[in-house]
């Protein structure tokens, strides 16, 4: 079976400012094996990355006990590069949502070169 899932990144407190050009990395949270890389994506304008994978892509021992649907966590990189953050530890038990909505705090999403002088000058709003 095939699954997908759609991140959404925005400015924290403005749904409606999308984050583009961040580099998303999908993951199912496991507790006793490693955790699965299900994709990585670049946001597009309107600040979304959509993932597809299997039930070969993330089944293991946790899913046996767990559940069987994985964990889902994002690991969010900035236009430099750098680690801006994870949502691992809010990752829901047996769930794949359609959608995962992430507001980024602005002055992370400035700091990590998504919006403001750079960004705006790309066509994003900047702030």
């Amino acid at each position: 079976m095939e699954y997908s899932t759609t991140v959404k990144l925005f400015v924290d407190g403005a749904p409606s400012e999308w984050i583009s050009c961040a580099i998303v990395y999908l993951y199912d949270r496991d507790r006793i094996s490693r955790d699965d890389f299900l994709g990585m994506e670049i946001t597009n304008e309107y600040g979304e990355a959509t993932f597809r994978f299997s039930r070969e892509d993330f089944v293991d021992l946790d899913d046996r006990i767990a559940g069987p649907l994985p964990e889902l966590y994002i690991k969010v990189f900035g236009r430099d590069d750098r680690f801006m953050l994870s949502t691992r530890r809010h990752a829901r038990r047996n769930q794949v949502p359609s959608l995962i909505r992430i507001g980024i705090p602005r002055e992370l999403a400035r700091e990590h070169g998504l919006i403001g002088a750079v960004a705006a000058g790309e066509g994003l709003v900047g702030g």
